[in-house]
């Protein structure tokens, strides 16, 4: 999947848990239900699957060519040296296969269609970060699955049924002692009390993270990114016990170190403290040898961050390549406007104007504080290709090089 999409649905998780948090939905309690499948890839019937594609307009041909693919698998299992009869299932997508994270969509679709019907009969009602936001009631990434919704008994017993009905169709079990509520301050704890119980859902905690990313930033930035630097320490240790040439450590820190943290960097500001440290541990990987652990640095990081064209190694400077990571997010935001993030972000923060005259104010969320960033520096590249000027705002916009 792109990884654009990937960074959509991070940056609106954080935006609605943020807003839940602090808010709430208006004067009435709202909730999250981050839901968790019980697994995921065994339990679809190959019925359902063949009738979502017919549903989505797939030519019954391409159907049937996909379920020929999917169904036509035996298994043979090894016990005490020998093999027994052969097994042929009646369900399931094959783990590791490339398309079945792409049918597992199209299953999910499903799901994502009950709960619009829901909203449009207002049995359910989604969530609105602001008055003229678009309203959101579900997130779904492969098998990562987000409900939102107003904390009231009737939603819950809503819910309830819809996720049932999907259970049986398609064969899902959601696993209701990992999955897990948070619920906006607003809501009584009568009301928590009485969803947990329609729900069966008894966590009111989530996790730390979504899709690997924190869903909530501490006070200090640096501590809720220590992950990322413990990741990086715990590969460049298993480097060290290796005998590897300065070409293959190279390969390996431009592979490997240096690609960790890029997927973090793509929603939220690292620390120029962080980027500093987690550059000094590469560095002394880089130069360190198997007798000798600390070694003479004979050039600066600052030099080995250069491009081969001029002298270094072409290894990159994290926090600048943390800049370029958000100016690409505002750039996405500034020419997709439509997107369902683009919009949320738009409605929000800047809904009488555009991205390039947003200014930092207080009670933004960290995502947004981010992006802002990048906002700054792609102001100083950014001009317009005049067309008939219609848009143009002569006085303040850069339309003359």
């Amino acid at each position: 999947m792109p990884g654009h999409l990937i960074t959509d649905n991070v940056l609106l998780v954080y935006e609605l848990t943020h807003y839940l948090k602090s808010k709430g939905n208006g004067t009435e309690g709202a909730v999250a239900i981050n839901l968790d499948m019980s697994k995921v890839y065994d339990r679809d019937e190959w019925g359902f699957l063949h009738s979502m594609m017919i549903k989505m307009s797939f030519k019954r041909q391409w159907g049937d060519l996909v379920m020929r693919c999917v169904s036509t698998m035996n298994y043979r299992i090894k016990v005490n040296g020998d093999h027994t009869e052969e097994i042929t299932p009646q369900r399931r997508l094959h783990q590791g296969d490339p398309l079945s994270p792409y049918l597992f969509i199209i299953c999910a679709e499903g799901l994502s269609a009950m709960l619009q019907w829901a909203e449009r009969d207002r049995k359910i009602v989604g969530i609105k970060v602001c008055h003229v936001a678009p309203s959101v009631n579900h997130l779904f990434f492969a098998d990562d699955s987000l409900i939102l919704l107003r904390a009231r008994n009737g939603e819950a017993k809503e819910l309830k049924r819809v996720l049932e009905v999907y259970e049986r169709v398609l064969g899902q079990m959601i696993n209701k002692f990992k999955s897990s509520v948070l619920f906006s301050p607003n809501t009584v704890s009568t009301a928590r009390d009485q969803m947990k119980a329609i729900l069966s859902v008894a966590q009111e905690k989530w996790g730390q993270r979504y899709l690997g990313l924190p869903v909530s930033i501490e006070k200090s930035k640096k501590k809720t990114f220590t992950y990322i630097k413990q990741k990086i320490w715990s590969r460049v240790q298993g480097w060290q016990e290796k005998m590897l040439s300065k070409a293959g450590k190279e390969i390996l820190v431009k592979a490997v170190a240096k690609a960790i943290p890029t997927y973090a960097m793509s929603c939220f500001d690292k620390t120029k403290c962080l980027c500093a440290e987690i550059s000094v541990m590469v560095s002394r990987n880089w130069w360190s040898q198997q007798d000798k652990k600390h070694k003479i640095h004979w050039f600066s990081w600052e030099k080995l961050t250069r491009s081969k064209k001029k002298g270094g190694l072409g290894f990159r400077d994290l926090h600048l390549f943390n800049l370029a990571m958000l100016v690409r997010q505002a750039w996405r935001l500034l020419t997709n406007p439509n997107s369902l993030c683009g919009r949320v972000l738009k409605a929000k923060y800047f809904p009488n104007n555009n991205i390039l005259e947003c200014q930092v104010k207080g009670g933004i969320s960290y995502s947004w504080r981010s992006i802002l960033q990048g906002v700054e520096l792609m102001k100083k590249g950014i001009i317009w290709r005049v067309g008939d000027g219609s848009n143009i705002k002569i006085w303040t916009d850069p339309w003359i090089p």
